[in-house]
């Protein structure tokens, strides 16, 4: 028989056993044996508790990948170079932060051991848009990508870009307390901000990020024209809207009703960035108001994390005199991020007037709201988290994930297993994957899907960070896979491995 007879009979033979290949799937070694053939993957996890949110699968599968993608969901056994024994684990499509401001590989890590095999820098976003996905290439351990940034660009444009305008960008926090962000654009900079935005956008960029509190100098008009821009380029808005307040005028559901008029107005995709931390005890009334507009034919959605506190420079605009009232705090509810420590009216003042760190922590939430947000089944669950900076830091940088699957779902049993999953791997996934490609790939433990992959223990998942003591991993995680490539193998990081890929809505497969 022939060579390419041969190979004709072994496909047959293996079509049917019903073990197959998919079409986008790296080939796998066939081995005959007498009249059988046996397929041999690269992984097998063997005995998971499989849970795809897309299907509803929620059983015990034997799970294969071969090169960087699923080849296989299977009740029938499978063979692996390397089989793990998965059995009493967890196994899920690997986690997507849609809103991470995590920028340094020891973040990474902390995210990789939360579960997390995307991070997407979307509320603020960057600009220049293409620098910063060549900066990243090749060197990222998970999924990486941006939206095109509304402040920063603004910024850039107003520092007269060019050399001056890039070299003001160097220090990303800069321009939210420079004078520029209070002074609004002319018709010529409006102008020179829309062509700027589509520009980042044909780079790649996932969106337009807007930090509009951080800059007071963005009128209504220019917030329209920006989101109108979306609307152009058929992406979406993610936003840190204009007020966090509980107090009109200028609250945070005049904030919320300007985002779904603009969203109803252009017809273009917003997302309000973290609800819980602009409405405070509000947010599951705005979150309401959210899912209402989005079911008349708006097309608006929003998100939370599952802490209670939100992290705040007290030289900002949040602190400006009566913020008190407008946040529904006391000054004892501020913790320092350089002690630890709970703030005095004195220490509070000390600050407000120096020049060192004035980063707090204010804690605003209580457990019933989030609780609230949670069971509401429209919002996503993102971290807002960022650089690792020491044992005051906010813990939602190290434990988001962790946390919701470990204490609001083996503890509090506010929400349940495949529900909590859904809200971290198939939503960010859909509400993204109309515009960005990669992302029809994502967020599905099913055959063709990208190998990011996560096992974890339902028994002991959960959060070790806290506040005061932040720099803490997460427990529960076994194997994180990104791109078919460990990054956390038999619960530690793996040293020496950049398996992330950018995640741009320009890259078509």
């Amino acid at each position: 028989m022939s060579e390419g007879k041969q190979r004709l009979a072994i496909g047959r033979r293996v079509r049917g056993a019903v073990l197959f290949l998919t079409a986008v799937a790296v080939p796998a070694q066939l081995f005959a044996r007498g009249s059988q053939a046996v397929v041999i993957h690269d992984i097998v996890y063997a005995g998971a508790r499989a849970i795809d949110p897309e299907t509803g699968l929620d059983a015990v599968r034997n799970i294969a990948v071969d090169g960087d993608r699923i080849v296989a969901v299977s009740a029938a056994p499978l063979k692996g170079r390397r089989t793990i024994d998965a059995r009493g684990l967890v196994a899920a499509p690997g986690f997507i932060d849609i809103h991470s401001h995590a920028t340094t590989r020891e973040a990474a890590g902390y995210q990789a051991k939360d579960g997390v095999a995307t991070r997407l820098e979307l509320e603020i976003g960057t600009w220049p848009v293409s620098a910063w996905y060549q900066a990243k290439q090749g060197r990222e351990l998970l999924n990486y990508g941006t939206s095109v940034g509304h402040t920063a660009v603004r910024y850039f444009i107003q520092k007269g870009e060019g050399a001056a305008g890039l070299a003001a960008l160097r220090d990303p926090m800069e321009k939210f307390g420079a004078r520029e962000a209070d002074e609004p654009l002319s018709d010529a900079a409006s102008s020179r901000l829309s062509a700027l935005l589509e520009q980042g956008l044909g780079e790649g960029a996932i969106g337009i990020g807007s930090g509009t509190q951080y800059a007071p100098g963005i009128s209504r008009r220019e917030m329209l024209g920006v989101t109108a821009a979306a609307a152009r380029s058929a992406t979406c808005l993610f936003t840190h809207i204009r007020h966090g307040s509980l107090v009109e005028p200028d609250s945070a559901f005049e904030a919320v009703q300007e985002s779904v008029a603009n969203a109803a107005a252009t017809g273009a995709c917003v997302h309000v960035a973290h609800i819980n931390s602009m409405a405070m005890r509000d947010a599951p009334f705005m979150a309401a108001l959210i899912a209402n507009a989005r079911r008349r034919g708006i097309d608006i959605t929003t998100e939370t994390y599952p802490w209670g506190g939100s992290v705040d420079a007290v030289r900002s605009h949040f602190f400006d005199p009566g913020w008190e009232r407008r946040w529904g705090v006391t000054v004892g509810d501020l913790q320092s991020r350089s002690t630890g420590k709970r703030l005095t009216q004195a220490a509070f003042d000390a600050l407000r007037a120096g020049t060192g760190d004035d980063g707090v922590i204010m804690h605003m939430n209580s457990e019933a709201t989030i609780a609230a947000l949670l069971r509401d089944p429209s919002v996503i669950v993102a971290s807002d988290g960022g650089r690792i900076e020491g044992a005051n830091g906010h813990p939602r940088s190290a434990g988001t994930f962790a946390r919701l699957l470990g204490h609001y779902v083996r503890e509090t049993k506010t929400i349940d297993l495949s529900e909590a999953l859904r809200r971290i791997t198939l939503m960010p996934a859909q509400r993204l994957e109309a515009f960005v490609p990669a992302m029809t790939r994502k967020g599905r433990l099913q055959p063709g899907m990208d190998a990011d992959i996560v096992l974890f223990d339902p028994r002991t998942v959960g959060t070790r960070a806290t506040y005061g003591d932040a720099a803490r991993y997460s427990d529960g995680f076994h194997y994180v896979m990104v791109n078919g490539v460990f990054v956390v193998d038999r619960g530690k990081l793996v040293d020496g491995v950049s398996p992330g890929r950018p995640v741009s809505s320009k890259l078509k497969s």
